[in-house]
């Protein structure tokens, strides 16, 4: 559940004035409490005003992005159990530590900074505060191991779908890249725990390039950020709000009727589709055209007219 804050939030989100009265009577607790919230939330950063005789009012849907903000703008099941953090090494640590302690399905750890993020291959992940999305998911699917590796398709395919309701032109680099323009807006990153041949749980790590306007200069050539691409500021709880809520849509069609929806979705919204490309792996990197993903989640590589299935490799479009 949300925490009160969050709930008095919400109730403030429309931009109207609130009586203390009719805020006690929503959430069922006294004037009083109501107050407390409000001072916190006040302390927190947010532009409440406070009008004599009449009530509270908020003045502007500031950008934070924490509990109380997530929690007004959340649509759905997940994200109903929040641990959000000013600054923290990596969102996927604190994950790992939860799901071992039994946290139900779709608890979400949030970060205002990240100081260890990691991506693909063992990155860091470049996380700035006050500018990007950095998150994991608690999942605990129903699946056999060998099918864990479609949950990062999955979560590539109902992210770029989000962004896309919203006019963002986003593509999926396989496995796990999302492309604005050509140029990487976020990653994700997804690890098990399991037990015998049983999934425990898996940790869906994400991170977003948001609202930054100073991307260092040895990344500029393969990252960037929402609003250095369309110069539009977004509101992170919001946004965020948005991705799990997909996500979640996602997620449960792919248990309920398996990865066929998944893929098609998935080829919606794929970079290099029927374009030559290079295939960087551990040892060796091949060439040849990228003809979308099998039934398994492979990608499928023609070289001279054959098409094979690639399980792990990185498409080669940048040098770093």
């Amino acid at each position: 559940m949300a925490s009160t804050r969050g709930r008095v939030l919400t109730l403030l989100q429309d931009g109207e004035v609130w009586s203390g009265q009719e805020l006690a009577r929503q959430l069922n607790i006294s004037r009083t409490a109501i107050w407390k919230h409000i001072e916190t939330l006040k302390q927190d950063g947010y532009a409440i005003h406070t009008i004599p005789r009449k009530g509270y009012q908020l003045l502007e849907q500031s950008d934070r992005f924490d509990e109380p903000a997530f929690a007004s703008y959340r649509k759905g099941r997940f994200g109903q159990i929040v641990h959000a953090f000013d600054q923290i090494d990596t969102t996927q640590r604190i994950a790992h530590e939860l799901a071992q302690q039994h946290v139900p399905e779709g608890t979400l750890v949030m970060s205002e900074e990240q100081t260890a993020g990691r991506g693909q291959l063992g990155r860091n992940w470049y996380n700035p505060k006050h500018v990007n999305i950095a998150a994991s998911v608690i999942l605990r699917p129903e699946l056999p191991i060998r099918d864990a590796s479609k949950l990062t398709l999955m979560a590539a395919s109902a992210f770029a779908k989000a962004l896309n309701a919203r006019d963002l032109d986003v593509t999926i680099k396989w496995p796990n890249d999302l492309l604005l323009n050509g140029k990487k807006i976020g990653g994700i990153l997804t690890e098990m725990q399991t037990e015998g041949d049983r999934i425990q749980a898996v940790i869906l790590g994400f991170g977003m390039n948001v609202n930054g306007d100073d991307i260092p200069t040895e990344l500029a050539h393969r990252a960037t950020s929402l609003y250095l691409e369309t110069r539009t500021r977004y509101h992170r709880s919001e946004l965020l709000a948005e991705l799990l809520a997909e996500l979640e849509t996602e997620y449960d069609r792919f248990l309920d009727v398996g990865f066929a929806p998944v893929r098609l979705n998935w080829l919606k919204h794929a970079a290099y589709l029927n374009e030559s490309v290079t295939l960087s792996g551990s040892r060796t990197s091949r060439t040849g055209v990228m003809r979308g993903i099998s039934d398994e989640g492979a990608l499928l590589l023609e070289v001279d007219g054959t098409v094979e299935p690639v399980y792990s490799a990185e498409i080669a479009v940048w040098n770093d």
